[in-house]
């Protein structure tokens, strides 16, 4: 994996919990409303990395089957 993409996956879901954290330590946030924003943070945090990595997987295949294309038209 090239860092960029480390980048994309790794940076959101940091900073989304950073912040939760930082809510939850100042106790801004708490009870139920601290459960909720949690839950939310993972479901949101978990979106985004899938969105990442299957954009990622999905362009990885689309090269892999150009390049098998470009070899089967050589022969």
């Amino acid at each position: 994996m090239k860092a960029e993409l480390i980048l994309k996956v790794v940076l959101p879901p940091l900073i989304i919990f950073a912040i939760l954290v930082a809510l939850t330590i100042s106790k801004v946030i708490s009870g139920w409303s601290m459960y909720i924003l949690w839950i939310l943070g993972f479901v949101v945090a978990n979106l985004m990395v899938t969105r990442v990595t299957a954009k990622w997987s999905y362009q990885q295949r689309k090269k892999k089957r150009l390049q098998e294309q470009k070899k089967g038209q050589q022969k």
